[in-house]
């Protein structure tokens, strides 16, 4: 049997008959409930509102969906085949008005998700000059698998991963790398050497930002929780590095543009952890539409190697 959403009246033809989405909800929620005395109290209707709706359902489609005895009610096989098709079409209905959604708003919006910070702070000031008139959100998201799947889903128009996207569907650019240091102060014993490895470090109690992305996976796969001073406040992460001489993880990025605290030493990590490229991806099928970011991007990388 055919079905088309009507999504004027908001319901669905089935055939020659016409369901309205309020009985397909209650329809599945007798099924997932098994009485309609705890189907009604879910949906907050009375018990004779939903005995009625479910008579209704039946008569629309034409076919016996219940067994009747007494004063107990329960679906047939026919009827646990409709319910099982009732909520497919709930589903289509919930995904039909994200997906409109989610395309409205990517006309007037660029949603970019970014696995670090960083790069995405680089990033923003490049789509204001290039997306005039744009809205920009963004968010970071600690795993690359995730970032790609919002891509697909168009939850994101642009991605920046930590790992280049290999996938058809996909256009990935180099961005540019980050390295990760540690900043401790001048009396530290550690501070005298030329670099450091995470595991010169295990021992040592570190003031970490909780939004820094996929380099909170990085750090705790290579430090012990315990040792992590993880802060969830910008503000009292500064107050913290100014107050105190505890050590703090910063990045050759973010010392460039003048994060770095006086008094304070920063020592470069070696493991191979402790180094990110960062790749800007979007559709392949958007790959026009952005091309004056991607062009910018390339241009900055060119005039950085110079």
């Amino acid at each position: 049997m055919p079905i088309c959403y009507n999504g004027i009246n908001d319901s669905y033809t089935m055939g020659d008959t016409m369901i309205e989405i309020y009985l397909l909800e209650q329809f599945v929620a007798f099924a997932k409930y098994g009485t309609l005395l705890r189907a009604a109290e879910e949906l907050h209707i009375s018990q004779p509102a939903l005995s009625r709706s479910m008579k209704k359902i039946e008569e629309q489609l034409g076919v016996q969906i219940f067994h009747r005895q007494n004063s107990k009610v329960s679906l047939n096989e026919t009827g646990r085949l409709a319910a099982d098709y009732a909520a497919r079409v709930l589903q289509a209905d919930r995904e039909m008005i994200e997906m409109v959604t989610v395309f409205d708003r990517s006309q007037r919006t660029i949603s970019i998700g970014s696995c670090a910070p960083f790069p995405l702070q680089e990033i923003i000031p490049v789509l204001q000059d290039n997306m005039i008139g744009m809205a920009i959100t963004s968010e970071i998201i600690d795993e690359d698998e995730r970032l790609v799947t919002g891509l697909k889903n168009r939850i994101y128009q642009l991605v920046i991963l930590n790992e280049k996207a290999e996938h058809d569907d996909i256009f990935c650019q180099r961005y540019i790398d980050e390295k990760l240091y540690v900043t401790l102060p001048q009396s530290h014993p550690l501070a005298e050497r030329a670099s450091v490895s995470f595991d010169d470090l295990k021992d040592t109690r570190i003031l970490v930002s909780a939004g820094v992305g996929f380099w909170m996976n990085v750090c705790r796969k290579n430090m012990p929780e315990d040792n992590l001073l993880i802060q969830k406040n910008h503000d009292a992460m500064g107050e913290l590095i100014e107050a105190s001489s505890l050590p703090f993880f910063n990045s050759d990025c973010m010392m460039e543009r003048g994060y770095m605290p006086p008094d304070r030493i920063a020592v470069p990590i070696i493991d191979s952890e402790a180094k990110a490229t960062y790749y800007i991806a979007c559709l392949s099928e958007d790959k026009r539409k952005y091309s004056s970011v991607f062009n910018a991007v390339r241009g900055n990388i060119i005039r950085e190697n110079f």
